[in-house]
């Protein structure tokens, strides 16, 4: 892997659209039998038959994922559901979202193969997430947010240690210049949708449902989506236990957007195959992209399993903040509340029987969503020369 930039050469066409690759499914690799996951060994490598092989001591972790799946019966009786209601709280993690798993996979191919910068561009969730696991491994990260990015985000990277620089411009803009400087400073790219590895670490949390479930899978997965790689990981998990257990039914798989940035569920309603670039005009920063990367796979997820993509506003996120800590004691992030507005929708048009089981994704804890916004960082064009400037040591 060449600096984490796993790009399909004959098909990259420019930023927004990337020929994003995945790895290859090798079936011998995923066990017939319920894998006996290895609980002593730390956080997503537990699982370690299911991911990339990585030599132990390359692997990183802060004791990640075996999140708590949660019965949600209140919730479901404020929503007038009387099925099976499951949240998956991925606000549990090391630092407070989902995106730890990614961390602790793309951070161990990094020190495997001798990386010694890291940088991404994140809206907090993600930045932290590597800061962290960068930390434990000793390397340096670079971190490229919005303008106005949440201060406590912003404060909790810092914390881990890393070079967080506000950069002006569109998402594609700060995507541009993190590529440029992998290519030209030799960084290595932690960007999820631009390295494989990222979405095998998100597939852990499906095996943790599965395994949670008594070996079954729910009927519906309804996951809020930015750049599309915790969906993508949901789907090709279960995609996997459903062909080696032959009782077992792919879920339904459910893609959760604003209103204000609605790539996908515009690429779904318009029946195309990619995500469609659009505007970034929302409260929900973790799921605000001018276009979801992966939507290519998001989108092909979805059909193969009778899903759907939904679009929501910002007040429904917010109602739903406020829903899921009342009913259920769980205080999520607008983007991770994302899943139960979702979720909410496809109840009020009938689309989801009585009977049938449903799991939530919240994506990512609220405790980190309120506070100044970081105004004190450097704020630069989206220059590499500028970047280099402000992260030197």
């Amino acid at each position: 892997m060449s600096r984490g930039l796993c790009l399909c050469p004959r098909c990259h066409r420019d930023v927004d659209r990337p020929g994003i690759t995945l790895l290859a499914e090798q079936p011998g690799l995923f066990r017939l039998e319920r894998v006996e996951w290895d609980m002593k060994e730390a956080g997503v490598w537990a699982f370690g038959p299911l991911l990339p092989p990585l030599p132990q001591w390359a692997r990183v972790s802060l004791q990640e994922g075996h999140t708590p799946l949660i019965r949600a019966k209140r919730l479901g009786r404020r929503l007038g559901f009387n099925g099976e209601l499951w949240l998956k709280d991925e606000g549990r993690n090391p630092t407070g979202s989902f995106k730890d798993r990614l961390a602790a996979v793309l951070v161990s191919e990094a020190v495997h193969s001798g990386a010694e910068t890291l940088v991404l561009v994140s809206s907090g969730n993600m930045g932290a997430a590597i800061a962290a696991y960068g930390a434990v491994a000793g390397l340096e990260v670079v971190v490229i947010v919005p303008p106005g990015t949440a201060g406590p985000k912003v404060s909790q990277m810092m914390a881990y240690g890393a070079r967080v620089v506000s950069v002006r411009g569109t998402g594609s803009d700060r995507l541009g210049l993190c590529l440029e400087a992998v290519q030209r400073l030799g960084w290595y790219n932690v960007n999820s949708p631009f390295n494989p590895l990222g979405v095998e670490g998100t597939k852990t949390a499906a095996y943790e449902v599965w395994t949670a479930l008594g070996e079954r899978l729910p009927d519906w997965v309804v996951v809020p989506v930015g750049f599309g790689c915790n969906l993508v990981g949901h789907g090709l998990a279960m995609r996997q236990l459903v062909s080696a257990h032959a009782n077992l039914k792919m879920p339904r798989l459910v893609a959760v957007q604003p209103e204000g940035s609605p790539s996908v569920v515009v690429g779904y309603e318009r029946g195309v195959e990619h995500a469609v670039p659009g505007p970034q005009d929302t409260i929900a920063g973790g799921i605000s992209q001018r276009v979801t990367l992966h939507g290519y796979m998001v989108l092909r997820l979805i059909r193969e399993s009778g899903g759907t993509a939904v679009a929501v506003s910002d007040g429904e996120m917010l109602d739903a903040v406020r829903m899921l800590a009342e009913c259920e004691g769980v205080y999520a992030e607008p983007s991770a509340a994302a899943a139960v507005a979702g979720f909410a929708r496809l109840m009020g048009q009938g689309r989801i029987a009585p009977h049938e089981c449903v799991l939530l994704v919240v994506t990512a804890t609220g405790l980190k969503e309120k506070g100044d916004r970081g105004g004190s960082l450097p704020t630069i064009d989206p220059s590499l020369q500028q970047l280099e400037s402000c992260t030197r040591r």
